[in-house]
C-alpha cells in the first residue's frame, strides 16, 4: 500500500517548537501537491515544549500553570494522537510517504503497522524486547519508548513519532496531566512508571531509521514561505492552540 522507493533525508530542527510543527505540515502539503519524493525528517528540540494532539483538550492533558511558570510553550499539532513533552533526548522522526491511489483511509491501521514494523526491525537487533503495543506505541517489557501519530491527505500521509534515548522522563509528570485516553497496557501507571529511554545512542537510532527507510537521497527544497504562513495564521494563534 505504501509506494516503494528511496527517501529523501532531511536532518533539520528549526529554532522553536512552533516552526518545527509547521514544517511538518508544510512538507506534507508539498509532497502531496507536487507528487514529490517521500521524505524522512529527523529533528530534536533543544528546549522543552508540550505538543498537543489535534483533538486533545488542553485542560485535560496539560499542566498549563507549570508550563507558563517555566516558559514551556504549548503547541497544538495538526495530526492525531496524544499529548507529548518533547525536548533534548527525544528524537522525532517524520515520514512523508505516498500511498497507492486505491489504498486510502480505510487502511490507517494497516499503514501504522507497516511503518512501525519497519522502524522496529533494525531496533530489535539492539533491544530484543521491543514490540508494538497499543494503537501506535513501541514498548520494551511493557514500558513505552515511542509514541506515534498520523495525518492523511489524498495520496500522501505523515507518520511521525518520538524515540526516547536520553530524555528527562521525570519532567513529564510536571508538565502533563494523566492522559484523557490511554492504552490498555498502561494499566493506570503514572508517567514515570510507563515511559522510559531506549538503551540506544542517538547515532544508533539515526542509523537504524535511515537504513530502514533507505533514506539516502538529497533533502527536498524547503517550503519556508508556507512555514511562515502556517506559523502566523495557525500555530502562533491562541484560537487554534486553545480551541479545545
Amino acid at each position: 500500500m505504501i509506494v516503494p522507493g528511496s527517501l529523501r533525508l532531511l536532518e533539520l530542527t528549526l529554532p522553536d517548537a512552533v516552526e518545527n510543527v509547521a514544517l511538518d505540515e508544510a512538507l506534507l502539503r508539498q509532497v502531496e501537491e507536487t507528487d514529490g519524493q517521500p521524505v524522512l525528517r529527523l529533528w530534536e528540540l533543544e528546549s522543552y515544549a508540550v505538543i498537543v494532539g489535534r483533538a486533545n483538550r488542553i485542560e485535560r492533558n496539560v499542566n498549563v500553570e507549570a508550563c507558563r511558570r517555566d516558559g514551556v510553550p504549548i503547541v497544538r499539532r495538526f495530526s492525531g494522537g496524544g499529548t507529548v513533552l518533547l525536548g533534548p533526548g527525544a528524537l522525532v522522526f517524520s515520514l512523508f510517504l505516498r500511498v497507492e491511489k486505491d489504498r486510502h483511509l480505510a487502511n490507517i491501521d494497516a499503514a501504522t503497522a507497516i511503518v512501525l514494523d519497519r522502524v522496529l526491525t533494525p531496533l530489535k537487533g539492539l533491544v530484543a524486547s521491543l514490540e508494538r503495543k497499543g494503537t501506535s506505541d513501541l514498548a520494551s517489557e511493557g514500558v513505552k519508548v515511542s509514541g506515534n501519530s498520523q495525518r492523511w491527505l489524498r495520496s500522501t500521509f505523515l507518520h511521525h513519532g518520538t524515540l526516547l534515548y536520553d530524555f528527562d522522563v521525570s519532567l513529564i509528570e510536571r508538565y502533563l496531566s494523566d492522559p484523557e485516553r490511554e492504552p490498555d497496557y498502561r494499566q493506570g501507571r503514572e508517567h514515570a512508571d510507563f515511559v522510559r529511554n531506549l538503551p540506544i545512542s542517538r547515532d544508533e537510532l539515526r542509523k537504524s531509521l535511515t537504513e530502514a527507510w533507505d533514506a539516502r537521497l538529497d533533502p527536498p527544497e524547503l517550503p519556508f514561505d508556507l512555514v511562515r504562513d502556517l506559523v502566523r495564521d495557525r500555530y502562533r494563534n491562541d484560537e487554534w492552540t486553545f480551541r479545545m
